[in-house]
């Protein structure tokens, strides 16, 4: 047997592994590792549905249809921010972090007020910076961090087999939902899970206040 015909039957064999449709010619490695994490987590919640390519052109409401998610509040995405005001100096993962990624739900708005609160009060009482100071000025991280520190691209980002530990910031609104679905390291790829599984599991996460209702 060639080398070619080989490295042929093992792209087949993966494709069939991972559900892959006609479009997907190959799995890449971002996909292996959305995977690998799952599975070595024993996150057994856990559900994958590809989706058509002009998912992001839908309105919500077909969207979570698609998924078969009772509404559009399921459906989540991860951001993941930079605080400007960080330095060598003053970084603590948790108290001061630089980064953190930041789940919440497509029909809810990232409120860094909240954020800021939250993260403020993992500190004892008497530790926590002066509310008035200006240790935190969050960004939407820039591409190349997100690159570099995700591993995925834009609108296949998860919060499972980052190439970097940051903070995972559950936002409160999803927790109280049981399930949700997510990113899962491709662009047409969406994945599923429970709360528990996720809060439980995941590393380095915690559930926290960080987003408020999108007026519609």
């Amino acid at each position: 047997m060639s080398a070619s015909t080989l490295e042929g039957r093992v792209v087949a064999l993966e494709r069939a592994h991972y559900k892959c449709p006609p479009q997907i010619e190959a799995v890449d490695e971002s996909m292996r590792r959305a995977h690998r994490e799952v599975e070595a987590l024993c996150l057994y919640s856990s559900r994958w549905v590809w989706v058509p390519e002009p998912y992001y052109t839908w309105l919500l409401e077909k969207r979570a249809a698609m998924l078969k998610a009772p509404t559009t509040a399921h459906l989540c995405k991860s951001l993941l921010l930079e605080n400007k005001r960080v330095t060598d100096e003053t970084h603590n993962f948790w108290l001061h972090p630089r980064f953190v990624m930041v789940v919440l739900q497509y029909d809810s708005e990232l409120s860094t007020v909240l954020l800021t609160k939250s993260i403020r009060r993992l500190r004892p009482v008497e530790e926590r910076l002066d509310p008035s100071s200006s240790n935190f000025d969050w960004r939407v991280a820039d591409p190349e961090d997100n690159d570099r520190i995700t591993g995925y691209k834009f609108n296949s980002v998860t919060p499972l087999g980052l190439n970097e530990e940051v903070p995972i910031i559950l936002s409160s609104a999803v927790a109280d939902l049981g399930y949700f679905w997510m990113g899962g390291g491709h662009v047409h790829l969406k994945l599923g899970l429970s709360v528990s599984d996720f809060v439980d599991k995941v590393k380095n996460v915690k559930v926290m206040e960080a987003s408020t209702p999108r007026n519609k």
